[in-house]
């Protein structure tokens, strides 16, 4: 459920994120050409500070909304940080327990012995 009140909420900020960032006046004007001044005419000349703040708010928390929504998916499908040590590695290491692919202390395996390549192949005796 709070997944989807969190998906919800980030399409919200989304689209006022994109609205407030269209109808800001840019310094080379942009899309002011089509109709991108509304804020001005509509709330005044301190209306482009206004929303600029707005902007920057929306922008904090899409951000925090992203973390927290990162962090309900990972919870949702069982991912652990990457930082974290597995569940049992700690008892492994202090109990002296097997995992799953073997001892812990074990060598690693050595590769079959491959056949030696010559630095120069010698000269067949037809190229003579």
């Amino acid at each position: 459920m709070l997944i989807v009140i969190g998906s919800v909420l980030l399409i919200i900020v989304c689209l006022a994120l994109i609205g407030l960032i269209l109808i800001q006046q840019g310094k080379g004007g942009g899309l002011i050409a089509l109709g991108g001044g509304g804020v001005e005419q509509a709330f005044g000349a301190h209306a482009a500070t206004m929303a600029q703040k707005a902007t920057a708010v929306l922008g904090v928390v899409f951000l925090v909304l992203v973390i927290v929504m990162t962090k309900l998916h990972q919870e949702r499908i069982g991912v652990t940080p990457v930082s974290a040590p597995p569940a049992g590695a700690a008892s492994d290491a202090a109990g002296g327990t097997e995992s799953p692919e073997g001892p812990l202390d074990a060598p690693a395996p050595e590769a079959p012995d491959a056949p030696e390549i010559p630095a120069f192949p010698e000269p067949s005796p037809e190229s003579e």
